[in-house]
């Protein structure tokens, strides 16, 4: 039966409450997919710590401690269950719904008839799903609040069982981890393998002997690795110290040779948006096209000629096996486009086929320096002019975090935010005062012009398709990162402009000649043959390795020039381009399943997963105190729940591992010796003990002050800082 009047307010206040159920049912109903996906995060970090105050409940249950409540969510409370001498009482909305300011159970009342033993608990439901509380007699994170005679007071009770309670929530949230991964690795989990797919040039990967196919075994002592291990290790290394990786390398006639060790020391690099110390390896990657999906219409999509599922199999009518072969051919394709055969599976049919798709190429620089960015790009002294290749217009954001960024400019940054004046395809031929501009000179002199107004000269097709001359003004502004020192930029990404064969200039080359070509010159044959593109110029010099061949030209006067080039006999030493795909095909990543032969595998796989994620927790708080950490790489709540949808949204079984690395920080993370978290508490309990007698309650309560203060300044700062990662990422 109701057990409480309703006044006027209740009344309002349950109108209000309509209201909002219909308004969030509405948005659930319209965005059914995305709050799905939502509502998993909020019940996985939501059931990880719960299951950390499970652990106290339960102890404290078995010690014989008066536990008042246990809540699933925080407050406000949307239901309250409890036994009492009447029957099962339930409660909704206790907050809302008060008689009077001095009603202490609130409320909508309903009481179920039926014979029951009391119980001192109310087991509560709150409308905040991120985890729970549990309420003990004479007991709040600070010590203890009161003093009371009932023996069954937390206070009252021994200072072992009391610490035992406490830690009963860190050691129950390991316990979860080590079950969590126990299950997923029963189950079976695909994870990027430890194995590399590429190496920056010049990085200290590079630089250590690391190539790509190198399979890492283990880092350091730890042996069950994947490939954010080796993120994982650079990241949290010392300035300086080398990571012992334990690296195996495929042979020739198939599988690998014997480990062997390679130390690296990682760096931060130029290229980082982040002050993350990384050692330049990329994950690898496979032949297979990702699944595609359906159109509104129920066809199969097509991204650039590719359907979902297709198996890239040759290339330009070489076989290949992997993604290194893959890339390896593709780089030096003699061709503006690569061929690549493709095995394709009719999704109604289950027909096979083969296609042929040709994928555009560019020339890439082959030679970018790890800490300071790239260098000049070049063939045998020959710099190709630039060209756009995308122009970023903060005039039409894509997405909230478009959105956002374009508030920061102009809020924050006081940006005169303006559509862009350049265009894709420009080809660049003077910046400033200097013509021509190679990569570095184009950084240079955009770095000069910082806030400042800085005249361009392109090359542009009119509407007729005639070459013109246009000039533009922009003004450099410089891209705010997280290192306080990002790069000033024009909103562009430039190319080398590898369709037309002309030469913005020749530069001097370490151990060859600099070609006499004069700036602006147009390439017309290589070694007797004509010539259309850098790609032939490229595939003339390579097939001449070791003999004299002349380059005829036509100067920007159109006056007929030649120079001559004596070609090295092995490797492209002075050839620092490669092809490229111009749009990357949607390949997947290579993933292995890591999976447990068995029960007792799995739980090996557990405890070793565990103690993996609790010794980096640990590592990276020791990192942070040392400054070889930088805080700014830290996520927040914001991130980590950012994070946490789009793990959901592509995998369950990888959201669920994420849940036990989770589960397995705040075991770290609660027994830090801090105010309001368990490991303070800890610390209160000893002092109790040596003391022999609890502080006072006006110590306590400072004590307590002083935790909350921090604990809220810390979550502010996170969430500030998350907000950064996001804007300026």
């Amino acid at each position: 039966m109701v057990k409480k009047k309703f006044g006027i307010r209740n009344w309002v206040n349950l109108v209000i409450v309509i209201i909002a159920v219909l308004a969030v049912g509405n948005l659930i109903i319209r965005h059914l997919q995305g709050f799905g996906y939502a509502l998993m995060v909020a019940l996985g970090f939501g059931a990880v710590i719960m299951i950390h105050e499970f652990g106290h409940f339960i102890v404290a249950k078995i010690g014989g401690i008066k536990v008042e409540a246990f809540s699933i969510g925080f407050p406000p409370t949307l239901l309250g269950i409890q036994k009492t001498e009447s029957g099962i009482r339930f409660r909704f909305l206790p907050t809302m719904f008060k008689n009077s300011e001095d009603d202490k159970e609130g409320g909508i009342i309903f009481t179920l008839n039926s014979k029951c033993k009391p119980s001192d608990t109310e087991y509560r439901i709150g409308l905040i799903p991120f985890g729970g509380f549990v309420a003990m007699m004479g007991q709040s994170d600070s010590g203890a609040v009161e003093d009371s005679n009932d023996p069954r007071s937390f206070a009252n009770k021994s200072i072992g069982l009391r610490i035992a309670v406490v830690a009963a929530g860190v050691t129950f949230n390991v316990i979860s981890a080590v079950i969590i991964f126990m299950c997923v690795f029963l189950h079976g989990l695909d994870l990027p393998p430890a194995e590399i797919g590429g190496v920056i040039p010049g990085s200290p990967a590079e630089i250590a002997g690391l190539r790509p196919g190198d399979r890492v075994v283990s880092i350091g002592k730890e042996d069950f690795v994947d490939f954010t291990a080796i993120q994982m290790a650079a990241a949290l290394s010392k300035q300086g110290e080398e990571i012992s990786l334990m690296v195996k390398r495929p042979k020739d006639s198939g599988g690998y040779d014997e480990p062997f060790e390679i130390k690296v020391a990682a760096k931060i690099s130029a290229m980082s948006t982040l002050p993350i110390k990384a050692i330049g390896v990329s994950g690898a990657s496979t032949l297979n096209i990702a699944d595609l999906g359906f159109d509104k219409d129920g066809k199969p999509v097509m991204v650039n000629g590719f359907a979902g599922n297709d198996v890239v199999v040759s290339v330009n009518g070489t076989p290949v096996e992997n993604s290194i072969q893959m890339e390896e051919l593709v780089s030096k394709s003699p061709k503006p486009a690569a061929t690549l055969r493709v095995d394709r599976i009719d999704p109604e049919t289950g027909r096979k086929s083969t296609a042929d798709i040709d994928v555009p190429l560019f020339l890439k620089p082959d030679n970018p320096n790890f800490e300071t960015g790239h260098e000049v790009a070049h063939i045998h002294s020959m710099v190709p002019r630039l060209k756009i290749n995308y122009v970023l217009d903060n005039t039409k954001p894509s997405g909230w975090k478009g959105k956002v960024q374009l508030w920061w400019r102009r809020n924050i940054s006081k940006q005169t935010v303006k559509p862009p004046v350049l265009k894709k395809d420009d080809i660049i031929i003077k910046i400033g005062e200097t013509d021509y501009p190679t990569y570095v000179e184009l950084r240079t002199v955009t770095a000069e012009h910082k806030d400042k107004e800085m005249k361009i000269l392109v090359l542009r097709n009119d509407e007729s398709g005639k070459e013109c001359e246009v000039e533009v003004t922009v003004t450099p502004r410089q891209q705010y990162t997280r290192n306080g020192d990002g790069p000033v930029t024009i909103g562009i990404y430039p190319v080398l402009d590898s369709a037309v064969p002309v030469v913005a200039k020749t530069i001097p080359v370490k151990g060859s000649t600099q070609l006499d070509i004069p700036p602006g010159a147009l390439i017309t044959t290589v070694g007797g043959e004509k010539v259309a593109h850098f790609f032939d110029v490229m595939r003339i010099i390579r097939k001449n390795q070791g003999k004299q061949i002349k380059i005829d030209y036509l100067g920007s006067d159109k006056k007929p020039g030649n120079a001559v080039l004596d070609i090295p006999t092995g490797h492209d030493n002075y050839i620092t381009v490669k092809s490229n795909f111009e749009k990357l095909p949607p390949f997947l990543g290579l993933r292995e399943t890591f999976k447990a032969t068995g029960p007792i595998d799995a739980i090996g796989m557990g405890l070793q997963k565990t103690q993996m994620f609790i010794a980096q927790t640990i590592m990276t708080l020791k990192r942070l105190i040392s400054g070889a950490v930088s805080p700014k790489t830290l996520s927040g709540p914001l991130g980590i729940v950012t994070m946490s949808y789009n793990i959901v949204s592509n995998s369950t079984t990888f959201y669920i591992y994420f849940l036990g690395l989770i589960s397995s920080c705040i075991a770290v993370m609660n027994l830090l010796p801090l105010p309001v978290v368990d490991g303070g508490v800890i610390v209160m309990l000893i002092i109790e003990k040596i003391k022999g007698s609890p502080l006072s309650q006006k110590v306590q309560g400072i004590i307590s002050y002083v935790g909350v203060v921090f604990i809220l300044a810390l979550f502010g700062w996170l969430l500030f800082n998350d907000a950064l990662n996001i804007v300026l990422s």
